[in-house]
């Protein structure tokens, strides 16, 4: 739900929409990014700086860097293969006394299984922080994933299926975080007219150094695209359906990954496929790019990139990282080997009545054009 104030129409409208369709009962906060979002998440949960977060490395980036103003050290678990979220074993046995949270990501509308990170958060007194910005409509044996954490975010930016061009949504059920999440994000005039805590309320007539005050033109499209949200899941669904059947007819060396378990609403925010024959996968995705289909490689895990593997980057801007062992994540690189990603921006809307499937020329053509590289058996 959202809470009347002295903000902008269509920001309101759009806020109580969003708790209305992502997380009934839940209050809820139109920022201008997902990267705010998850900002002013990790700061509401007021988390004693040098606190750790277990996250999992197959994570978007600023799942994790978000976190690192706050002064709280992420830690880099395995990922599932199954699921292409956090290994839960793997998080369990990092856990330390200074752990305070856990980070989960539906990566690719993928649900990690939510009885089971329940139990770790309870056994072990964890927050827990859910990015379901892959993850519109998505539901996890019925329950809507924006229902799971202590504070949830969805990034509403780019191609994702309820997009501001550029705007973020916060929810959470804590009245006392939601406060503070006002206070950290939203211009004075409006966390006024919200917050009741009277120390949070005087520390709102100067803000704390953040302007995330989202764009009205933002919540309009945000708005719009959440109430096309079922028509934009089931186009999804079946454009995703379709492509899969021509695949196996005409590529059948790409199989999909298998469905995720416990999905029981949403769709895939991208599709991926593995890359089965002889040919290096770069190969099968140069054949593809150039048979006009939208293929890429998946982003590379965050324990390969420079902030977690160069010991002085970090410390340049005084970040506090953990620079882990790139070995001990057996999981991402079998979740990412031979990995093909198909972008899905042409995938929400259905066809004009009458007209081809543009995927039956590209798929028709790429095995001719993987053909002529022929088979190769070492990568490169």
């Amino acid at each position: 739900m959202a809470a009347a104030g002295a903000g902008h129409p269509l920001i309101d409208a759009c806020e109580e929409l969003a708790a209305d369709v992502l997380a009934p009962g839940r209050l809820v906060t139109l920022m201008d990014s997902g990267t705010a979002a998850l900002e002013t998440a990790y700061a509401a949960l007021r988390l004693e700086p040098g606190s750790e977060v277990l996250v999992s490395s197959a994570s978007f980036r600023a799942t994790v860097t978000a976190m690192l103003p706050s002064g709280l050290v992420p830690v880099l678990c395995d990922t599932d293969p199954a699921t292409g979220g956090i290994d839960l074993d793997d998080a369990a046995a990092r856990i330390t006394p200074r752990t305070a949270a856990l980070t989960i990501t539906h990566m690719w509308g993928r649900p990690v299984p939510l009885d089971a990170v329940h139990a770790l958060c309870e056994r072990h007194h964890l927050a827990l922080v859910a990015d379901c910005s892959h993850a519109y409509g998505l539901a996890w044996q019925n329950q809507p994933v924006g229902l799971a954490g202590d504070v949830t975010v969805w990034s509403c930016g780019t191609w994702k299926m309820a997009s501001g061009g550029k705007a973020g949504l916060l929810a959470t059920s804590d009245h006392a975080v939601w406060e503070r999440a006002l206070v950290l994000s939203q211009p004075k005039h409006r966390a006024l007219a919200r917050v009741r805590d009277e120390r949070l309320r005087a520390l709102a007539v100067t803000g704390a150094g953040h302007n995330r005050r989202p764009s009205p033109i933002a919540a309009a499209l945000v708005a719009d695209h959440l109430r096309r949200l079922p028509h934009t899941l089931a186009t999804k669904r079946e454009r995703q359906t379709a492509v899969e059947l021509l695949l196996d007819r005409h590529l059948p060396e790409l199989e999909p990954l298998p469905e995720s378990a416990g999905r029981t609403a949403g769709a895939s925010y991208k599709w991926h496929w593995r890359a089965a024959g002889d040919h290096p996968v770069d190969t099968v995705v140069q054949a593809l790019r150039a048979a006009g289909v939208r293929a890429g490689l998946p982003a590379r895990p965050l324990h390969e990139l420079p902030l977690f593997t160069d010991p002085d980057l970090a410390a340049h801007l005084g970040l506090a990282v953990q620079l882990p062992d790139p070995a001990s994540f057996p999981g991402t690189a079998r979740l990412l080997d031979r990995l093909v990603e198909i972008d899905t921006r042409d995938s929400y809307e259905p066809l004009p009545d009458g007209d081809p499937d543009p995927y039956d020329h590209a798929l028709t053509a790429a095995p001719e054009r993987l053909a002529a590289t022929g088979p190769l058996s070492e990568e490169g």
